[in-house]
């Protein structure tokens, strides 16, 4: 397994390097347009919304492209530990040296446990100034009283009604890459606004894109996954929310269930089950927050509800089973098009996202989504992907039959440690588990 050796740069001044011919990177991130490695929109629409965070947040987003990018560009088949983990070494520039270096050790641990590889984090001094910008005014007088992240998906679209049938003044944030999400966002977004105003929320629409074949170095080459895209999309939203106040809460809307992403199989363990929003996750990123002076709380108002519960206790379910099938959920929904010829967007039907929707669109008598393939007609080949996920779901309720909750919680803790506060939290984790595994199983049964 080789090392790559990863070189951050955020302004023109910058020139640092190190002694190394190979297997080394510079990614400027402060560069934008075609012939670069990373094409963004993001310091265009800063400047143009007048948001100005902190120092140590404008690092953080720096931080984070450059997290993301590299995770894109450096394939896992080809430099990974058994095609999978690779040693990424990453040297950053930040403001306050101190503050960065205090948090060395939790980031490293953070992005391991998101990824699934192995990081080192070198952090230099490198002072940067940000453009001179007025304080954001909001197109409606009323205080701003979070930001939210809105993916485009189910769970995104249900947390922007509820918040908005309360009335509640929110700004949304999207990251969108190449592909589909982008139109889906903003015809979600037009239906939100003819349904409760014009002047009823904000959003802010961010554009990031990796370009591999900018990179010069030899044997870089295109990853498939996006492990990293989750802190990005994150730091993204901490840029609005600080931009707008100090103490302005983040929002990560997402179902218990999906949140926790529990192997369904033994096979499934470590980086091969998702952690984008797990919650050791979500926890970590607070105390390295609080050690950058970052205010701004991360919170999963849903954490321990079902995809089901969310649907059926939305605040406006009409409204809900109105749009719902513009939303997207499926891990590959792009395969529609450069597989099948087809319109992308079309949702594939049997990875597990789209299984735990299904499910929640059956508890909620929810219908209209697209599905490339109809689990009522599937032939389950456990060896074959359209099968693999559906065999793997009946597997787990299986095993679940008589399972005391103790057993519960240790197949609950194989995702990752769990943050809780007294026994009592706990058993919440386990019982949200419970109900939502029931709602994939009475969906199943059909």
């Amino acid at each position: 397994m080789k090392t790559w050796n990863i070189i951050l740069k955020k302004d023109t001044n910058d020139d640092f390097d190190i002694p190394i011919l190979e297997n080394k990177i510079t990614i400027e991130t402060w560069k934008q347009g075609r012939e670069t490695i990373l094409s963004t929109n993001i310091f265009k629409l800063l400047n143009d919304s007048k948001l100005k965070p902190s120092d140590n947040v404008f690092d953080l987003l720096h931080f984070a492209l450059g997290l993301y990018t590299t995770d894109q560009v450096i394939s896992r088949a080809r430099y990974g530990f058994q095609g999978w983990s690779r040693h990424l070494k990453v040297y950053a520039p930040v403001n306050s040296l101190d503050n960065w270096t205090s948090v060395k050790a939790e980031f490293e641990k953070l992005m391991s446990f998101l990824s699934g590889d192995k990081w080192e984090f070198i952090f230099r001094k490198g002072e940067s100034v940000q453009p001179s910008q007025k304080e954001i005014v909001p197109s409606y007088n009323s205080k701003i009283e979070a930001v939210a992240l809105f993916s485009g998906g189910m769970d995104s679209l249900i947390n922007a009604i509820d918040n908005l049938e309360d009335k509640k003044k929110i700004v949304f944030v999207s990251h969108y890459k190449r592909g589909g999400e982008g139109k889906v966002q903003k015809l979600l977004y037009d239906k939100l606004f003819e349904k409760y105003g014009n002047d009823s929320f904000e959003f802010h629409r961010f554009s990031v894109q990796p370009q591999p074949n900018q990179v010069k170095t030899e044997g870089v080459s295109t990853e498939n996954t996006s492990r990293a895209r989750s802190f990005l999309f994150i730091c993204l939203g901490l840029v609005v929310a600080n931009s707008l106040g100090e103490k302005t809460e983040l929002i990560i809307p997402e179902n218990g269930l999906i949140s926790l992403n529990i192997p369904l199989t033994g096979t499934r363990l470590s980086s091969h089950s998702t952690r984008t929003t797990h919650p050791y996750y979500l926890s970590l990123l607070n105390q390295i927050a609080i050690k950058l002076n970052i205010e701004n709380k991360i919170v999963n108002p849903y954490q321990f509800k079902t995809k089901g519960e969310m649907a059926v206790e939305c605040k406006n379910l009409p409204f809900l089973k109105e749009v719902n099938s513009v939303t997207i959920s499926c891990s590959h929904s792009d395969n529609s098009r450069w597989k099948k010829g087809l319109k992308s967007g079309i949702q594939c039907g049997y990875c597990v996202p789209c299984i735990i929707r299904q499910a929640a669109e059956n508890k909620g008598g929810i219908k209209g989504t697209e599905y490339l393939t109809k689990l009522l007609n599937l032939k389950i080949v456990p060896t074959k992907k359209s099968g693999s996920d559906t065999r793997a779901f009946e597997l787990a309720l299986e095993r679940m039959k008589g399972k005391t909750e103790m057993s519960l919680m240790f197949n609950i803790l194989s995702s990752g440690p769990l943050p809780f506060e007294d026994n009592d939290e706990l058993l919440k984790y386990i019982d949200m588990y419970k109900r939502g595994i029931e709602e994939v199983k009475v969906f199943l049964k059909k």
